[in-house]
């Protein structure tokens, strides 16, 4: 059973309205009111995507780390509800990468495995490219606001800036996606870029060379995009995806926790 205590701040955050869209308009499943009176009602509509946002950030932040065993009924006590929206939201977990089905019963948060890392980044080179051909268009302003991205760090990453850094990373690869301006990219990378936020802060947490080596990729990445050049973004963004992988492939393979 999650303890509240043990949740993250970010827990109590509103959902992400493309988040709701996401759930009701492309999923469309139905849900049932909450059935513990001595919870404040979550409104119907609201009532999985509020589960979700919380269950999805507590595995991506690695709260919930892989392999921890999930009960739907221990969560319907959590969270006041039936198990029915439980279950609900546990399905769309699974259709995000985060979850399995648990081998005998109930569900499991899902192992980081090499193969799945390799077609995660393997997609990630694909699409990420997109953006920058427009970005190198922007006007100065803007433009100066991507090379100030990472100059509140030093030429390393402490253990207490690293929450902040990974915000920084996630800002500039969405910030590079979200210029494309394709709606239906943009929905794509976001199922993507969930498993992937786990997969860096997997690492992140425990490799300090990795977090210096990725603040340098990323620098450079901004770097040619203020320059406005195309061709050496591009580079510079590939070359930290491929180091990116390899990195994260090598925790994988030497961290006894989580399967290969």
């Amino acid at each position: 059973m999650i303890e509240r205590s043990t949740c993250p701040a970010t827990w109590t955050k509103n959902c992400d309205p493309d988040l709701e869209n996401l759930l009701y308009t492309v999923f469309d499943i139905p849900y049932t009111q909450p059935m513990n009176p001595r919870i404040t009602p979550v409104a119907e509509r609201k009532l999985s995507s509020h589960m979700y946002s919380e269950l999805e950030t507590a595995i991506v932040d690695c709260s919930l780390p892989p392999g921890t065993p999930l009960s739907d009924r221990e969560l319907a006590e959590q969270f006041g509800v039936s198990r029915t929206p439980v279950r609900d939201t546990l399905h769309l977990l699974q259709a995000s990468g985060l979850v399995d089905r648990g081998q005998r019963a109930g569900w499991v948060v899902t192992q980081i495995r090499t193969q799945d890392v390799e077609e995660l980044y393997e997609l990630r080179s694909l699409l990420e490219p997109a953006g920058l051909s427009r970005i190198v268009e922007w006007d100065d302003e803007d433009l100066r606001g991507v090379g100030t991205l990472f100059d509140e760090f030093g030429t390393s990453v402490t253990a207490t800036e690293v929450d902040r850094y990974l915000q920084r990373d996630d800002e500039l690869h969405q910030l590079i996606i979200g210029a494309t301006e394709n709606s239906h990219l943009i929905r794509t990378y976001r199922v993507v870029d969930r498993q992937l936020a786990r997969c860096k802060r997997f690492v992140s947490y425990q490799d300090n060379p990795r977090r210096e080596e990725s603040l340098r990729e990323h620098r450079d990445i901004c770097d040619a995009l203020t320059r406005r050049d195309l061709d050496a973004a591009r580079t510079a963004l590939l070359d930290h995806i491929s180091t990116a992988r390899n990195a994260l492939t090598a925790t994988i393979t030497a961290s006894a926790p989580v399967s290969a």
